[in-house]
């Protein structure tokens, strides 16, 4: 039943995300090539002239019609319609991705990163099994599937990456981020040089850091293979927390520069270069997976471990947290809101599907999820077998997941090493497509900024990549220190928590309500060939948003909380230098003083205040609010006082009317109109006595005068 239960689940997933791609584009086409016929026959080419009077006149209620490539119409350029602000980047000038393959794989590498393998699996075991599929399913549908192909046409459409206001907030969230995710994959890359060698001393007892002065950690340990992580790699021991972060380990320091090096020559030539790369980098961990799966279920009590997986207890669904965590999970698992998706769209031919990638990365995205899941899972199982201990007391989330307790698996294992190098391998993988992904982000954003006036120099992109690469690689050292896991901790915490997640919400709002539904519904008609359908624009105008103001909300209730999980970092051993005695069964934890509590408060606030403080000064510049919030384009609107931003019209738009339902709806309401308004020219065709008025009836056939003011 479990496995029933599972499958259903998946395949309907599945199934929305095929009738997505293949009806819909049919579905819009056959619409709007109707539409389009009908408008021929009631308008003449004069009406539909540029320099016509009546375009000229145009309502300020009717959509906007002008768009398009070249408009400065992304969702981070709301504030900032100004022509100093303006980035003037020519489509046939902007470097291009080399084959269509390259973005797609591109996107799916950054989508697909280190979070589908040590949280999901979790939170799948923690919030029911199986039965967690179905918020998390849901959740993607209706928030992260929406947003991310909404990035995606953004970029697209305009371009350039993201530049002001929320741009420049996701520009600094990136760099932020890099900080210390690429140093994850220097412990990686620690433990991968670890696996060549015929003891792995991530299982042995014997290593340095147990002798001496450790005997007392080894009395209630038998080996010391848990303690490779926290003292062996991280020396976490010897800091007592952000006063006395002690000396970097030149190890991960050495570590961390190849992880930076391997970033830089795979950027530094743009995405020329970071294209080919991700054929190895977003290819392999699929094919690494597969064979630590193949290798997992066949071993001994590898079914228990996989049916805490997924077997299905509903009862778990029944509170908020699961539904919560479902929505924070598809959040960041595909990436929407970092702007990434934004800048490597923005290298793509403007004709370009992205909505066919968008729904290819997010079927490619959950089945590697789902994938990292049993094999997570099987090796669980066997981890319980082998000590007799159940699966719940042999799991954990997060870095202890793949650097404490799954490699204790992997080294009981026939050839430890071999395993062990796929397994670090595979994190690799994930991690450095994802790494590049937020630096190009940076790169895009800024270079796009500095492009015109430094265009006369050669070599601006490798030197500009050079500056990004060494000044993140100096900041992470900090973070290769003792005490580095304090820092890692902060950062992981406030950098990408409650500041993506309301990055999302401005960049969803300013694109459905401020840019409007008729201007970004067009933009994508123009550039796909079709127009959105009624599920996107709901998703867009109100679901979405709805969803990820509930999360911000629980968000803020936990950054208000002291003793949330944000002010602490919890030990996930025994260390008898911080703490005198140990008492069994409890936990120990370092808690942050004041100032590492503002020093998070100041990271979240310093990017979250540059939208508000972006917008105010375009307001200021404009010395008009209907400016500030009206693209660029359409300022002669504004001046000539037709403010489509002031119309109740522009707020409640669904766009044009050219999908289904809206369609049959407005033909409707056109046909009643119609009928109303010729009952009541034929009433006045009439006098007093009955007599048809001749002078008054209508035109005949060819009159140049009979136009519908609607038509």
């Amino acid at each position: 039943p479990a496995l029933v239960f599972l499958g259903l689940t998946f395949i309907s997933y599945c199934l929305w995300l095929a009738a997505c791609g293949l009806l819909a584009p049919f579905v819009h086409n056959n619409r709007l090539n109707a539409a389009q016929a009908q408008m021929s026959d009631q308008s003449s080419p004069e009406a539909a002239s540029a320099d016509s009077p009546a375009a000229e006149e145009r309502s300020p209620l009717a959509p906007l019609s002008s768009g398009g490539v070249g408009g400065n119409s992304t969702a981070s350029n709301v504030a900032q319609d100004d022509p100093e602000f303006e980035v003037e980047v020519a489509v046939d000038e902007r470097e291009s991705w080399g084959t269509k393959i390259d973005f797609l794989l591109s996107i799916i590498g950054f989508a697909v990163d280190l979070a589908n393998v040590w949280r999901f699996p979790y939170l799948c075991y923690k919030y029911g099994g199986g039965a967690f599929l179905l918020p998390y399913f849901l959740m993607n549908i209706f928030q992260a599937v929406p947003l991310f192909y909404m990035e995606l046409v953004l970029g697209q459409v305009n371009q350039h990456g993201p530049i002001r206001g929320i741009g420049l907030a996701q520009n600094l969230m990136t760099y932020l981020v890099a900080f210390y995710y690429n140093v994850i994959i220097a412990w990686c890359f620690l433990f991968l040089f670890n696996s060549f060698s015929t003891t792995l001393p991530m299982t042995s007892a014997t290593t340095h850091f147990n002798d001496g002065a450790h005997e007392q950690y080894r009395t209630y340990y038998a080996v010391a293979r848990h303690q490779f992580f926290e003292r062996g790699v991280l020396a976490i021991h010897e800091s007592v927390g952000l006063s006395n972060l002690g000396q970097p380990r030149l190890l991960l320091v050495i570590c961390c520069m190849i992880v930076f090096t391997c970033l830089y020559f795979s950027l530094w030539k743009g995405v020329k270069t970071s294209g080919k790369v991700v054929y190895i980098t977003a290819t392999m961990p699929y094919i690494l997976l597969s064979i630590l799966l193949v290798n997992g279920a066949r071993l001994p009590g590898a079914s228990r471990g996989i049916k805490y997986f997924i077997n299905p207890d509903l009862s778990k669904l029944n509170s908020i947290d699961p539904w919560i965590e479902a929505a924070i999970q598809v959040f960041y698992s595909t990436g929407a809101g970092f702007g990434v998706h934004l800048s490597y769209a923005s290298y793509s031919r403007p004709k370009n599907n992205c909505y066919r990638d968008c729904l290819i990365t997010a079927a490619a995205n959950a089945a590697a999820s789902f994938l990292a899941g049993f094999v997570v899972f099987s090796y669980l199982g066997y981890m319980s077998e082998i000590t007799g201990k159940p699966v719940d007391q042999v799991t954990a989330e997060g870095p202890g997941l793949v650097f404490q307790v799954y490699p204790i698996a992997i080294g009981t294992l026939p050839v430890a090493p071999l395993w062990s190098i796929l397994f670090f391998s595979l994190l690799i993988t994930l991690g450095l497509d994802s790494a590049m992904g937020g630096m190009e982000c940076l790169l895009t954003g800024v270079g796009d900024l500095i492009e015109k006036p430094l265009r006369r120099y050669k070599n601006v992109r490798e030197i500009f990549t050079v500056c990004v690469i060494v000044f993140a690689f100096f900041m992470s050292i900090f973070l290769c220190t003792q005490g580095g896991m304090y820092i890692w901790n902060l950062l992981n915490n406030f950098s990408a928590g409650l500041s993506i997640i309301v990055v999302a919400f401005s960049q969803a709002i300013a694109v459905s309500w401020f840019y409007g539904l008729d201007q970004f519904c067009k933009d994508i008609k123009d550039n796909l060939g079709f127009s959105p359908g009624i599920f996107w624009r709901l998703c867009w105008k109100f679901i979405s948003p709805v969803f990820i103001l509930v999360i911000i909300v629980f968000n803020i209730v936990i950054l208000m909380d002291s003793s949330s999980f944000l002010y602490f970092y919890k030990y996930t051993e025994y260390h008898p230098e911080l703490f005198a005695n140990r008492t069994e069964g409890n936990n120990y934890f370092y808690f942050y003083p004041t100032g590492g509590k503002l020093i998070g408060w100041g990271i979240c606030a310093i990017q979250l205040g540059m939208i508000p403080a972006l917008a105010v000064y375009a307001i200021v510049s404009y010395k008009s609010l209907a400016k500030a919030i009206t693209p660029i384009r359409d300022h002669r609107l504004v001046d000539s006082g037709h403010v489509t931003r002031y119309t109740i019209r522009h707020w409640l738009s669904l766009g044009p009317m050219d999908t289904f339902p809206l369609d049959l709806i407005h033909r409707a309401w056109s046909k009643r109109r119609h009928g109303n308004k010729s009952n009541a020219n034929a009433s006045e065709a009439e006098d007093g006595d009955g007599n048809h008025k001749a002078s008054e009836s209508y035109p005949m056939t060819g009159s140049s005068k009979v136009v519908d003011e609607d038509g």
